[in-house]
């Protein structure tokens, strides 16, 4: 099986927090499969000691960006 990932251990991403730009690196990326229903669910460790599910934005605030001009684009945009 092969999983999109979006991004890689060691690629750097930002997020928000408050009004706050924040970089990290991702430093470990688990997945779990489920079997009986062939669903998966991913989460990117952060090397800042956050953990952040793959496509759990807006349950979880703070959303991954490859670079801060993607971040301004989206908030722009929404």
């Amino acid at each position: 099986m092969k999983i999109d990932t979006e991004v890689y251990v060691g690629d750097n991403v930002c997020y928000l927090s408050g009004d706050s730009i924040c970089y990290s690196t991702i430093s470990k990326i688990s997945i779990e499969i489920s079997y009986a229903d062939r669903s998966f669910s991913m989460a990117y460790k952060l090397a800042d000691g956050l953990s952040v599910p793959r496509n759990n934005y807006p349950e979880w605030d703070k959303r991954l960006f490859k670079n801060k001009e993607n971040l301004i684009e989206y908030l722009l945009n929404s």
